[in-house]
């Protein structure tokens, strides 16, 4: 029997059902392992910057027992984990914990989870792809540093417990720049004059624009001017200077990339990128879409075949040659663009999935992908240029621009969300009519308009625009995005309003942004795109991995020198035999003025007792008071409490197990009673 192992239960049931009895497919639940948590091996740092690595939960332990136990009865063992960086580090991962030499590995990969692609995947296995390990190593470790270097110094600058991120930092830097420059905006008030004139056909009117000359920045003020002018645009004798009516065409946007999926899906579902994310999860693995992190906007062969066979049959138009869209620059292209697979469900199925999220998100799926092949959507636009001559020493010259569509195309299947006016998108406007009109034309206007506007401060981003700013400044990568949202919220250094989409910066935030920026280059922009491109060269084998890691290190330990005096707590050698770990000395926030010390090897012994600004010893070795009897059953862990008695020689309960503490109870003294708190 052969065992293959992918990296979710949901995805190992699909598979199991068409590998049938010679197979065993089983999960390794994401990451097997991850860097040490706590000691000095949880650091990483020069000279070498090795990365020690641990099973570090319960449940992966069982994990990694049942898998290994598996692999032992098998004739060979396939790692199908995701296709990307990080799967291919999570097969990297299973083959430390496994035994399997590297260069042995069979992984396989394929873009969908379907019958077809799995076997094919399966018949030819490869060798680990040790380029793509080590540039997600790398990051693992970049990430890693900048956390555990600076998370403490930042927390005791701005007095609270906080933590740094390497690209966290950028994204919330955005948004508090952003709320920042709309709390100074002033907005200015201008005038605009619209002349409004008959249509071709009775009841209609088209709209005419006065060029007033202003520059770009500049804005018309003269309100009594503008008023003059829309009460005399009636008796004006216009004449056309300019006529233009020609054919334009809009062509459907790509299938979805993991960015624009995450953007378009927030906006028309109204839901969270990692809700977005999540869906398209569920999706891949039961065999519905293809694999969804892609920076590829273009198909597969078989892809375009697939879709064009599906608009044929439905009887919607198709383009003669199928599309091809030019990638972004940093794009991998490692795999093709989101599309469906029609492999469970025909391609006349307008929905798939198991929720209304999921089933929301393959509609749009499927029809942006069939949208992609269809002709371009055709519309008429018709301008002119009006002149009334002069009017109090101004140019009275009009402008009008209309389009209308005259073939719809791919518009037939699917319209484009737009973004509202939470998202920064500009103002609807009304269809206008502009007819088809000859040079020299005379044209009368029925009335003028004056429209009173005011420039508007910068829009607050929600998670779809920002994550358009992080993919425009280069910030992480479009599989990170849905992450690097939900640590903003979890770390409360953002948040939203009510319902609205708009993203607002805490004042834990604003704080953590102050403190970081000017003293690290992880908090700039561009310092983190180069970081990305470096990442990407080592991906390419191009890239230095450890220069890298020393380049970040450098940054880092520059940025801790400029930090002030205190923030950067110091650290000497732990007094403890043989554990050889670093101690610091922290202030007590329950007891202020009074301090402890707090060694980097946390599992070899507790924290230790302050001796006149020394470190002293560890809590734990401090004479403990003696049980003075057996108490009620713990409700915590179920084993006795012990008997014992405060100063005031009062009684209560103490677990020497769990460390919790309770009075008798009023009317049974032998039973626990209300918590002990001390006074």
């Amino acid at each position: 029997m052969n065992l293959l192992i992918v990296e979710s239960p949901t995805k190992a049931k699909h598979i199991q059902h068409f590998l049938g009895s010679d197979w065993q497919v089983k999960a390794s639940l994401g990451h097997v392992r991850d860097l040490e948590k706590s000691g000095d091996k949880s650091h990483v740092r020069p000279p070498d910057f090795k990365m020690n690595y641990a099973v570090n939960d319960t449940k992966h332990k069982d994990i990694v027992a049942g898998l290994k136990s598996a692999a032992r009865n098998a004739s060979a063992v396939y790692l199908a984990t995701d296709p990307d960086r990080e799967g291919e580090a999570i097969s990297w991962h299973l083959c430390q914990v496994l035994g399997i030499k590297s260069a042995e590995a069979r992984r396989v990969t394929y873009q969908e989870v379907t019958e077809s692609a799995v076997k094919k995947a399966i018949a030819n296995p490869r060798a680990l792809n040790m380029k793509l390990v080590a540039a997600q190593e790398v990051r693992r470790g970049l990430d890693r540093m900048v956390g555990w270097e600076v998370s403490g110094p930042l927390s005791n600058l701005i007095h609270t417990k906080a933590s740094a991120g390497r690209v966290q930092t950028p994204a919330l830097r955005l948004i508090v720049e952003r709320e920042r420059a709309i709390q100074a905006f002033k907005p200015t008030s201008y005038f605009q004059v619209i002349a409004h004139l008959p249509g071709s056909t009775p009841g209609t009117t088209w709209r005419a624009l006065w060029q007033d000359g202003t520059k770009e920045g500049e804005y018309f003020q003269d309100k009594t001017l503008a008023s003059a002018l829309a009460a005399a645009i009636p008796s004006l004798p216009f004449t056309v200077t300019q006529a233009d009516s020609r054919p334009t065409r809009k062509a459907p946007a790509p299938p979805f990339t993991t960015s624009t999926l995450q953007m378009d899906g927030s906006r028309a579902l109204k839901c969270g990128a990692e809700d977005v994310m999540k869906a398209a999860q569920s999706l891949f693995e039961d065999g519905h879409i293809t694999y969804h992190r892609t920076d590829s906007p273009n198909l597969s062969e078989e892809g375009e075949t697939l879709l064009r066979n599906a608009l044929q049959s439905a009887g919607l138009p198709i383009i003669g040659q199928p599309r091809r869209w030019k990638a972004k620059g940093d794009a991998q292209e490692a795999h093709e663009a989101i599309r469906p697979t029609f492999d469970k469900v025909p391609p006349s199925a307008e929905v798939a999935g198991e929720d209304a999220i999921q089933q929301a998100l393959y509609a749009l799926i499927r029809k942006r992908a069939m949208a992609s092949q269809m002709p371009d959507a055709v519309y008429q636009q018709t301008s002119c240029t009006l002149n009334g001559g002069t009017f109090q020493n101004r140019p009275a010259v009009f402008r009008a621009v209309g389009s209308i569509l005259t073939d719809p195309g791919w518009r037939t299947l699917y319209m484009e969300t737009e973004e509202g006016e939470e998202d920064g998108g500009a103002e609807k406007e009304a269809a206008n009519p502009v007819p088809v009109l000859k040079i020299g034309a005379r044209a009368q206007a029925e009335r003028g308009e004056v429209l009173n506007k005011s420039t508007k401060a910068p829009p607050r981003f929600t998670e779809a625009t920002l994550i358009k700013a992080l993919e425009d400044h280069g910030v992480g990568r479009p599989s990170t995005y849905a992450s690097i949202i939900k640590v903003l919220y979890s770390r409360e250094y953002m948040q939203r309003k009510g319902k609205a989409p708009a993203l607002y910066p805490t004042a834990t935030g604003e704080s953590v942004i102050d403190a970081l920026v000017g003293r690290f280059a992880f908090a700039d922009l561009d310092w983190t795109r180069e970081i990305e491109d470096g990442l990407d060269q080592i991906t390419n084998g191009m890239g230095n991995a450890r220069g890298l890691l020393q380049q970040a290190w450098d940054a880092i330990q520059q940025g801790l020198a400029g930090m002030p005096v205190g923030a950067v707590a110091a650290t000497e050698a732990c007094p403890v035999k043989d554990c050889g770990g670093q101690v610091k000395r922290l202030e007590s926030k329950k007891k202020p003025g009074s301090f402890f010390w707090a060694c980097s090897n946390r599992d070899q012994h507790g924290l230790l007792q302050d001796d006149a600004g020394h470190p002293g010893l560890p809590f734990a070795d401090r004479p403990q008071a003696e049980s003075q009897g057996t108490g009620p059953q713990c409700p915590k862990c179920k084993q006795a409490t012990g008997q014992f008695t405060t100063s005031t020689s009062k009684i209560y309960f103490r677990c020497q197990k769990c460390s919790g503490a309770w009075w008798p109870d009023k009317e049974n003294a032998q039973a626990l009673g209300t918590k002990w708190k001390k006074r």
